[in-house]
């Protein structure tokens, strides 16, 4: 893997979060959203539109891929299924497994001690990160929660899920510091990176707090280390080639969530719509990229 890419692109992530951090001061809360949405349905869903792709490069025959194709479609219809039966239920392992899917996403190129250890570390990183998203935007994360389970989230418990995670967080930090699994200087630098996202996440919308992270700390990356692992480099060719296998299954998904919003008359924020997308594909990406880097 070309690291020295990876690494550049860690000043391109600096720069683009201090910038939106600039508009999100000097724009008002509808170009902020405005410009969350663009990222999200853009961005946020291409890096989930090649899993079936990558699936089929880690075929041994044809009866393996179907099976991978039966296992990636059952996994959505379940979790379609479980939101229908039990939304708020539905919404709090979508969180989970999301704070574990950006921790691995974020981590796991710096850290890997054990199976147990790994999966703790990622999930409480991705716990501190919604913590501090949601903690610094309840009344905005209340009118969503609202719309989709009638549940809201109290401060307390945002306030304590956010003290937990923090310490958490810290403490097995200082315990890598300890074992010399990391330096000093990278668990510095990962303590800049929380200030800066605290900062962005206190000053900006949650749509556009959210499309920070999501795009600029998650998705683009993630879109990198799957370039990778379907053409081995990183060119313009490469780029041309993802997006190009990503774009049916990228409209198909664009479709289904336009449906969504002008079909359901119950649905009045659009934000909820791309909530619903997400939660209904979160599931089975992870599971694919759980596959590709292992």
């Amino acid at each position: 893997m070309n690291y020295i890419f990876l690494n550049k692109y860690q000043n391109i992530k600096i720069f683009f979060t201090v910038f939106l951090f600039w508009v999100s001061i000097q724009f008002g809360e509808t170009i902020e959203d405005s410009l969350a949405f663009v990222l999200v349905i853009s961005i946020g869903i291409m890096h989930g539109a090649n899993d079936l792709l990558i699936l089929s490069l880690k075929k041994i025959n044809n009866t393996n891929l179907k099976k991978n194709l039966f296992i990636y479609i059952g996994i959505v219809l379940s979790c379609v299924f479980l939101f229908l039966l039990y939304p708020f239920l539905s919404i709090l392992l979508f969180l989970l497994i999301s704070c574990y899917h950006f921790g691995e996403e974020h981590l796991s190129d710096k850290v890997s001690i054990n199976h147990f250890f790994d999966i703790s570390y990622f999930t409480v990183y991705g716990m501190l990160i919604f913590s501090m998203l949601f903690y610094a935007a309840l009344p905005e994360v209340n009118t969503i929660m609202k719309e989709l389970s009638a549940v809201e989230f109290s401060f307390n418990q945002i306030m304590y899920s956010l003290i937990f995670s923090f310490v958490f967080f810290l403490g097995m930090n200082l315990f890598l510091l300890w074992k010399k699994k990391i330096l000093l200087p990278e668990f510095l630098k990962e303590l800049f990176f929380l200030v800066l996202l605290s900062l962005v996440f206190n000053t900006s919308s949650l749509i556009l707090s959210f499309a920070i992270y999501f795009i600029f700390w998650h998705s683009i990356p993630s879109i990198i280390h799957q370039i990778f692992f379907i053409s081995g480099d990183f060119t313009k060719k490469t780029v041309f080639f993802y997006v190009k296998k990503a774009l049916f299954y990228w409209l198909l998904s664009i479709a289904g969530l336009l449906l969504l919003y002008f079909l359901i008359p119950q649905i009045n924020l659009f934000s909820t719509v791309i909530f619903v997308i997400l939660l209904s594909v979160t599931a089975p990406h992870i599971w694919v990229m759980y596959r590709m880097k292992n």
